[in-house]
């Protein structure tokens, strides 16, 4: 199994440096993180499409055919990448993290409970529950009091979940028939197309070419996270990737922690201990909710 399973795990280290480098670009380089969403996300979503090219020729644009899914949940995928990226810089990768990642399996799974008409398990709900444990866990991590600790920043971690899981829903529906390689790497490249169209119409300031490399070479990281997403749902299935793909929530704080032994600056949470506790309660109780789907 860990030969099969390593790339995900690298898919929840990617995911968890690129938070980490969102961080630092917003917060030390001053960009903003529209700037950032505009300018990687079609660069990462373009390379995809000529990859899937070459493996799939023909068939590699086929999925635009769909467009009734792929044009929504491109949209809420864009939606929910610019307010990821927000909220990192106002809160910091891991308190993002920690805050979206159990709250969007949650999303999914009640959306797939009234969209798609899937029957909810008790050991399902009991991980919906523990989930919700984690996630108000880490809210309170920011201070003592729910309403000192819900900032806006935490709104945006929390919009960007429901974003992303009802993306997710839309995307889901175009893998019953295209391979999700092309799936993808046609939401990743519309998303990106939507999210520069935006940047356009806000007439932000012009990148300068030596910030246009950093913006490049970080576009490497939304990339190679896609396609480790995508060899690992090729590898060991939906339901196992986003399991260990949650790993990433914790990966984060482990990272940053590192980072500030180092002398490096951080945005933490002030009560890290409590912090941590959600994490592992929100990677538990996705662990429950997606075990009903490998029995």
């Amino acid at each position: 199994m860990i030969r099969l399973s390593w790339v995900v795990f690298l898919h929840a280290a990617t995911l968890s440096i690129e938070s980490i480098v969102i961080e630092a670009l917003t917060t030390e380089l001053h960009f903003g993180p529209l700037v950032i969403a505009a300018n990687s996300i079609p660069i990462a979503g373009a390379i995809l499409l000529l990859i899937t090219f070459a493996f799939q020729q023909e068939r590699a644009f086929a999925v635009f055919s769909a467009w009734k899914y792929l044009l929504p949940g491109s949209i809420l995928l864009a939606a929910g990448v610019f307010m990821w990226y927000d909220s990192v810089g106002r809160v910091g990768a891991s308190k993002e993290g920690l805050l979206a990642g159990p709250l969007e399996t949650i999303v999914i799974l009640l959306l797939a409970r009234a969209v798609l008409q899937e029957k909810l398990s008790r050991l399902q709900m009991a991980g919906a529950m523990i989930a919700l444990a984690g996630f108000f866990a880490t809210v309170m991590s920011g201070s003592s009091s729910v309403h000192q600790a819900i900032t806006w920043g935490d709104i945006e971690a929390i919009l960007s979940a429901a974003a992303f899981g009802s993306g997710i829903i839309f995307i889901s529906k175009l893998t019953k028939g295209y391979s999700a390689l092309s799936v993808t790497a046609s939401s990743l490249s519309i998303s990106g197309l939507i999210l520069a169209v935006t940047l356009w119409l806000n007439s932000t300031p012009k990148v300068t070419s030596s910030e246009w490399i950093v913006l490049l070479l970080f576009s490497m990281l939304p990339l190679s996270a896609a396609l480790s997403y995508v060899m690992g749902l090729v590898r060991i299935g939906a339901s196992l990737t986003s399991t260990i793909g949650s790993f990433s929530i914790l990966l984060t704080v482990a990272f940053q922690l590192a980072l500030v032994s180092l002398g490096v600056k951080m945005l933490l949470p002030p009560n890290i201990p409590l912090a941590i506790a959600g994490g592992i309660l929100g990677v538990f109780g996705i662990y429950l909710i997606h075990t009903v789907d490998r029995c």
